[in-house]
């Protein structure tokens, strides 16, 4: 499997073991052993064990749950990061997300709920965690 470094995608340390390419598009489930970019389109769920990038290009109708999420394209479904979301100056959200850490850039734009803390997996899976319960406030574009 080829690996592609951060400094050619935009990541933050991780190398980039899975990429879906601006013209490719998926339908189901996707589980990733190892961080994503996604700059094609995905709809259906996308799992990952690291870090899900979301270019700029790139567009998601499902949710995402991984250790770190990065958006810098468009997203609608529900976030659920281990460790943090940001959501880039170009990010287009709309939906609810959980997370321990969150970063929103000026000009993100994000319509849902957000509940800072560490999201529980049901039955200790830390792949499988299902959409938690969110209590929190609503928060508009920033």
């Amino acid at each position: 499997m080829a690996k592609w470094g951060a400094q050619n995608l935009g990541g933050e340390g991780d190398d980039v073991s899975t990429l879906l390419s601006k013209d490719a598009e998926f339908q189901g489930t996707m589980r990733i052993q190892g961080s994503v970019r996604v700059d094609g389109t995905i709809k259906g769920d996308l799992i990952s064990t690291q870090t899900v990038t979301v270019g700029q290009t790139g567009a998601i109708e499902g949710n995402i749950n991984a250790e770190e999420i990065i958006v810098a394209g468009r997203v609608k479904g529900t976030l659920v990061a281990r460790g943090r979301v940001v959501l880039e100056s170009s990010a287009q959200f709309e939906g609810d997300l959980t997370a321990t850490k969150l970063s929103v850039a000026e000009g993100a734009v994000f319509r849902g709920l957000s509940n800072m803390g560490t999201p529980k997996a049901p039955g200790g899976s830390k792949t499988d965690v299902k959409t938690p319960e969110v209590k929190s406030e609503r928060v508009a574009a920033a």
